[in-house]
Order: structure tokens, then sequence, then C-alpha cells
């Protein structure tokens, strides 16, 4: 009995002085988390830049369709057309890497007129060619060419740029967006009465980008009197615009900082 009595105030003084030590050392370490570096003034502004650049490239897409009760028959009146337009475009300067198949579809057709909505009457052949040519090239002839062999669509025509043109020009447009971002920095430092210190973010994610341009397409319109049939397919093609934009933030300091 006297041993346990001795021995409990020695117990309770060991689990006491672990935790003393402890707390202390929380405290010390939590005081050092919370010390937060004093943050810099920023001011934010957006360049851009554009460029008018003249075409590289073309896309003409020239379609033939007809329709038949048949369908083996539909695709053999497409087919013999097809065959024929790009044997011309061949012999006249295009090659099988100029020319591809965009698209191919039979289409049944059902009897709406009558409400008759299960029966076919009868089947629409349709195929779609591409033709890829510099943007220098005669493209009023390969138009005319195609339409006087059989093709009876030309679903559009586009101008554009190659990625090797369009990325030596973008560069060029990055710095120049970059210096008009500075610039509208510099000139309301100037107004605010402080100092451009220098580059905090740039935000290249913005970039910019270009639509292909319009066309003017003359599909042999207008009467025998305006126009005679041997009259060329006029295409007159627009340049593209490239724009850039660039958000940019800088770092600022007030003149008496420095």
């Amino acid at each position: 009995m006297d041993f346990n009595r001795k021995l409990f105030p020695i117990l309770t003084l060991i689990v006491v002085l672990p935790l003393s030590v402890l707390t202390s050392n929380i405290s010390v370490v939590n005081a050092q988390n919370f010390v937060f570096p004093e943050e810099k003034p920023t001011i934010s502004t957006t360049g851009s830049a554009e460029k008018e650049i003249q075409s590289d490239e073309s896309r003409i897409s020239l379609a033939v369709e007809n329709t038949n009760a048949n369908a083996n028959t539909a695709r053999k009146n497409n087919a013999d057309k097809t065959n024929i337009i790009i044997d011309v475009l061949k012999q006249n300067g295009l090659t099988t890497e100029n020319i591809t198949t965009s698209s191919f579809q039979i289409t049944p057709n059902y009897d709406y007129e009558n409400s008759n909505y299960d029966r076919i009457i009868s089947y629409t052949a349709l195929n779609e060619i591409e033709l890829k040519t510099s943007a220098s090239a005669n493209i009023s002839k390969f138009i005319d060419l195609a339409v006087n062999n059989g093709a009876n669509r030309v679903e559009n025509i586009d101008f554009v740029i190659s990625k090797k043109t369009l990325d030596q020009n973008s560069l060029e447009l990055l710095k120049e967006a970059f210096r008009n971002a500075k610039e509208k920095a510099e000139i309301l430092a100037v107004e605010g009465n402080f100092t451009v210190a220098g580059v905090k973010q740039i935000d290249t994610s913005s970039g910019g980008g270009y639509s292909p341009p319009t066309y003017f397409y003359d599909d042999f319109a207008g009467t025998t009197s305006e126009k005679s049939p041997a009259s060329s397919t006029q295409i007159l093609p627009q340049k593209n615009k490239i724009t850039i934009t660039l958000p940019v933030i800088f770092y600022i300091a007030n003149q008496t900082q420095l």
C-alpha cells in the first residue's frame, strides 16, 4: 500500500511535463507561418497589333449532284462525271496532291408530295471534291473547267494564309502588341506620377487570329445580252487581316521610391 501511494505523484509528473513543452513549440511554429510578404502594386494594359496579308493558298469546293430512281445509277452517273472533271483538271496543271474527295453521299428521297413518307421514289448522289492551290493560280480557269465538264455546284471558295506565313507574321505582331501594351502603361505612368518597374505577367492565351476573307463569285448570272457564254468566272479575293491582343501586367513604383 505504501508503495502505490509513492508511485502516483511520480506518474503525474511524467505526463504533465511533455504537454507543456509541446504547447510552447506549437505556438512558436504558428507565429512563423503567419508572416506574409508585402504585395507590389501593378497596372494592367492590353496591347494590340494587326496586319493585312495577301492570301497565299486557296480552297475550292466543287460538287456533282444528280438524282435517279435507282441508287446505283445515281452513283455511277456521278462517278463518271467526277472522273471526267478530275482528268480535265490534271490535264490543265493540277495533280493528285491538289485534288481530294471531301464528301460522298447517297440520300433517299421519299414521297412527301403524296404524304407517303415510307416510300422511296429516288436517290440523290453527291460527290464533292476540294481543290487546293496557290492563291496566285488561275482559280477562275479551274472553276470554269469543272463546271463545263459536269460540276453543278460550287460549295465555297476560301482564300487562306498558310501556317508558315501565319507563324512568321504572328511573331512580329506579338512583339508589336507588347510594345503597344508597354506604351499604354508608360503613358499612364506619366499622368499618375509613377514608374513602370517590370513585368509581372503576360497572357499569351488571348492570342488573336484571322478570318478568311469574303469573295465575289460570278456564276454566269445575267442575260445573254449582258454577258456571252464564253465569259470567264471572276474571282476577286480580298486580303486577310491578322490581329493579336496581348494582356500584360506591369509592376509599378512611386516616384519617391526610386
